[in-house]
């Protein structure tokens, strides 16, 4: 058991020692050498004072992927891990191994042994142009079962800090720490800082979910919270084959997320949520708050993985029964090989690009809907039969603003049913709130439409007319595809618009 123990002081460091400690700590200096150089002041002057370091838990100073990273290299250990570090008898002083920055501000001290009584403030970081303020630590083990303490300096630390111009220098200004037979810290022991990312960065960005108990963790949510915010580069979440019953947030700040899953069939995101659930602080859930995952983060990829809501529209007597699987909102976000189930509002675009390649989306009312502008390449689009024999639903539901060339585009996909023939639309405009601004936007273009696609195609929506939204098609085949006046088609020239890049904003998803 650590004990941690604080004190908040002025250490008093003659000006010989602050001076050797601004210029490197040279080789032949020694603490003896300095009480020389000070015998002629009648009492040394305080020099530094230390502000009180606010100690906490690794967890929240250190992400869940940066900690694994560092295990790895042997800096931190699961519970059962370590090794018994051996235990030197009384006299031998405790000495700093490795002083390492890891990255994100932070510092590592790794110790020649475990310590039982600990003082975070023992340790002060000093620069030749000054003092580095430290304002959190935290303490850990690592494999060989030697005390690691991690330190977050308050101001920035870059190349700078390893050149001879501003170098940090790690400083024993206490011996207040002690090991289990009383040996301490050496006063004046310094060691200077190592830079260690480019280890740290060789190692991939990996994280792993599984039920067994095997994999880094046990839920999705888990996982993506373990992801460092503001992130920068791609970090992959692979998720075992399973059932994950939870509600799932990709936030807006932590962009590059890469959810794989093990099959598309078998690894499951699910929820239940509905938009007339009661919360339980009041109200109702609504549409948005009824998604089982959000993604809000850009550049987000989703491969081998079905979403679901499982909300079971015979289950409960209400009228708002729309229950999202996915709500999309965030620049260039992918979904591969991947599967969307619910009923109504089913897959909510609402808002940046997304490119679904390979997919399968099953729903019946309004089942694809939002204001996004999103590509739908070679996916399965599945209707389910409602039980009418006149009117199963439509499948999109596009809000596309008016100032935005482009909604939907299906390319080259398949739209299709166990509904009878000629009981489900194209799609309706959706005016949310009545906004006349939300001019929907959606193109088929050499897509097989099933026997189940009314020969209308389109239909109106809470008074506004389909006509007078951006709906068309393009060389469509099957026997949904008929031509008529409800159905206008593209010109060739107009065809030629419609490309996955323009429809993304410059964005192309294949390179």
């Amino acid at each position: 058991m650590v004990k941690l123990k604080r004190r908040n002081k002025n250490i008093m460091i003659s000006s010989v020692t602050l001076l050797a400690m601004l210029s490197g700590f040279h080789t032949n200096f020694s603490f003896a050498e300095s009480t020389v150089a000070s015998a002629n002041y009648a009492e040394p002057s305080p020099v530094h004072s230390v502000k009180e370091i606010t100690e906490v838990d690794a967890s929240q100073l250190i992400s869940g992927l940066h900690m694994k990273k560092l295990k790895l290299l042997g800096m931190g250990a699961e519970e059962g891990e370590t090794e018994t570090p051996a235990v030197l008898p009384a006299g031998n002083k405790i000495k700093m191994n490795e002083v390492d920055f890891i990255g994100q501000n932070l510092i590592a001290v790794t110790f020649d042994r475990k310590l039982e009584s600990i003082n975070v403030e023992d340790i002060s970081f000093f620069k030749n142009s000054g003092n580095l303020e430290v304002k959190r630590a935290a303490i850990t083990i690592n494999k060989e079962g030697h005390t690691v303490i991690f330190y977050e300096s308050a101001t920035p630390i870059n190349s700078e800090s390893f050149s001879e111009k501003d170098k940090i220098v790690a400083t024993v200004v206490n011996e207040d720490s002690k090991d289990i037979n009383g040996n301490t810290l050496k006063i004046t022991d310094h060691r200077k800082l190592k830079d260690i990312t480019p280890q740290l960065n060789e190692i991939p960005n990996v994280l792993t979910v599984s039920k067994d108990g095997l994999a880094d963790y046990a839920t999705v949510q888990g996982a993506i919270d373990a992801i460092p915010a503001n992130n920068t580069e791609k970090v992959e979440v692979f998720i075992g084959n399973g059932v994950y019953k939870e509600l799932v947030t990709i936030p807006k700040e932590k962009p590059f997320i890469h959810l794989k899953g093990e099959s598309a069939s078998d690894t499951i995101i699910i929820y239940d949520n509905y938009s007339g659930k009661p919360k339980p602080g009041g109200g109702t859930y609504g549409t948005t708050g009824s998604a089982s995952v959000y993604v809000y983060g850009d550049d987000f990829i989703a491969e081998n993985l079905t979403f679901e809501n499982s909300f079971d529209e015979q289950s409960v007597n209400v009228s708002n029964k729309q229950a999202v699987a996915v709500y999309a909102r965030g620049e260039r976000q992918t979904f591969k090989n991947s599967r969307f189930i619910g009923n109504q509002d089913t897959l909510y675009v609402n808002g940046g690009t997304q490119y679904f390649y390979q997919s399968y989306i099953e729903g019946d009312v309004d089942f694809i809907f939002g204001r996004s502008s999103a590509v739908f390449e070679e996916c399965d689009i599945f209707s389910l039969d409602r039980g009418s024999s006149t009117n199963n639903g439509y499948v999109t539901a596009a809000s596309t603003l008016i100032t935005e060339p482009y909604g939907y585009l299906f390319l080259n996909s398949k739209l299709l049913s166990n509904a009878p023939a000629g009981t489900v639309y194209l799609g309706r405009p959706w005016h949310p709130s009545g906004d006349p601004n939300a001019i929907g936007s959606v193109v088929f273009m050499n897509s097989y439409l099933g026997p189940h696609i009314m020969a209308q195609g389109w239909t109106d929506m809470s008074g506004f007319s389909y006509k007078d939204a951006r709906f068309y098609e393009y060389k469509n085949y099957g026997p949904g595809a008929v031509i008529n006046e409800d159905r206008r088609q593209l010109s060739d020239e107009e065809a030629k618009q419609y490309t996955i890049e323009n429809v993304l904003k410059g964005w192309n998803p294949k390179e």
